[in-house]
């Protein structure tokens, strides 16, 4: 013996790490704990024989595809899950795009011409406040979603679109 520790790399610690990634456990870290080494061991294992580094490289892959059938299939009954794998696979066209915009940015909006006197001063208050008046914006949102002005019928219209959605919910249904 020279008088080193001996070495935690026996078969069953090498077949205990392929085993879990072509599970499906890609996540190195946590297989290198699952066999009680540290992930810089598995490191120099790597290093020091290609033969192991190409298993551990074939496992992994294994492990992804036999993922991506499982995703697959599932797909099948979750839409969701379905779109989750083109964002993924296909980030570019897929992913939700953001935007960030960095300035100030003024917006003139004039008040529209078919917009009735009554409501002319939750306009101007709204559009004063940079749209933060929620009581004026509350105002313009009910009477853009019923057509109405006064209370009574907008309430009226509100019940309406509600026993309209009550009876008949698909279309109102969407992502």
């Amino acid at each position: 013996m020279n008088g080193g520790r001996p070495t935690l790399r026996t078969p069953e610690v090498e077949k205990q790490i392929l085993d879990a990634l072509r599970l499906g456990q890609l996540h190195r870290p946590t297989v290198c704990a699952l066999v009680g080494i540290k992930p810089r061991t598995l490191r120099d294992w790597r290093k020091q024989d290609p033969a192991f580094d190409a298993a551990i490289r074939a496992a992994e892959a294994k492990g992804e595809a036999r993922l991506a059938s499982i995703a697959t299939q599932g797909a099948a009954d979750d839409p969701r899950l379905a779109l989750d794998i083109l964002r993924a696979r296909y980030p570019e066209k897929w992913n939700r795009r953001h935007t960030r915009v960095d300035g100030n940015v003024h917006v003139d909006v004039a008040r529209p011409p078919t917009l009735p006197k009554e409501l002319r001063a939750a306009w101007d208050a709204g559009a004063k406040s940079g749209w933060k008046d929620r009581k004026a914006c509350r105002e313009l949102e009910i009477y853009w979603a019923t057509g109405e002005i006064g209370r009574p019928e907008q309430i009226a219209a509100l019940e309406k679109l509600l026993a309209e959605l009550r009876a008949n919910p698909e279309p109102y249904l969407g992502e």
